[in-house]
């Protein structure tokens, strides 16, 4: 995929905190989209997503971001004074959630990766900075139209979330490169956690976050 152009997914101003969330596997019922509204007299959730902004130091999303990612939605990312929340959750074996807890990180100015369990679902968190002047790259934007909600194959049209969604693809199927990358750029005087193979020959959409990342 060739990279046409730069553009930003939303704004958050420096007295802002901005969330976009999307329901990737399994789109909300109206009991669902009403329970996630009431959070914010501005939010619109469709069956699919759900934007917030919260304007000022004191203001922010009720309960924090995980409550929604352990019930409705799969990826998810926030802004806040530039600092960035990348957030993917699916269900998974004890096993695989043994395995991937061994890549949780918490490294310069509590940049890294957190782990969150609910029962046999798991939310992989990325606490970072992006690059100065990151957008939303076309390549990884996707046509979307609400009238096809209900499709299984649901795809978000904003660029991030759906860079999101395919590092999730990698990291469901035991793919832990992401993980480890962010430790590399994160986890100083941390011990490492296990080195996957390949890390010299990274997927894509997994070479293009890492990226991203930016030390402060």
């Amino acid at each position: 995929m060739k990279i046409l152009s730069i553009r930003r997914g939303f704004q958050a101003d420096h007295s802002s905190t901005s969330y976009e969330f999307f329901a990737l596997d399994k789109p909300l019922d109206q009991s669902q989209r009403e329970k996630v509204a009431k959070l914010s007299s501005r939010a619109r959730p469709t069956k699919r997503k759900v934007s917030f902004i919260y304007h000022g130091d004191w203001n922010d999303l009720p309960g924090g971001y995980k409550p929604l990612m352990e019930k409705y939605y799969d990826v998810m990312y926030s802004e806040s004074y530039d600092w960035w929340t990348l957030s993917m959750a699916f269900n998974a074996d004890p096993k695989t959630i043994e395995e991937i807890k061994k890549y949780e990180s918490s490294g310069t100015d509590d940049m890294g990766v957190d782990m969150g369990l609910q029962k046999d679902r798991v939310v992989v968190t990325i606490h970072c900075r992006l690059s100065p002047g990151f957008g939303c790259l076309d390549e990884y934007s996707d046509s979307y139209d609400e009238e096809d909600e209900d499709e299984e194959a649901a795809q978000p049209e904003d660029s991030l979330l759906n860079l999101l969604v395919e590092n999730r693809k990698c990291l469901k199927k035991g793919d832990y490169r992401l993980l480890y990358g962010v430790w590399q750029k994160y986890g100083e005087g941390e011990s490492p956690p296990p080195e996957p193979p390949k890390m010299d020959k990274l997927p894509r959409p997994t070479k293009y976050l890492l990226s991203l990342l930016e030390r402060t």
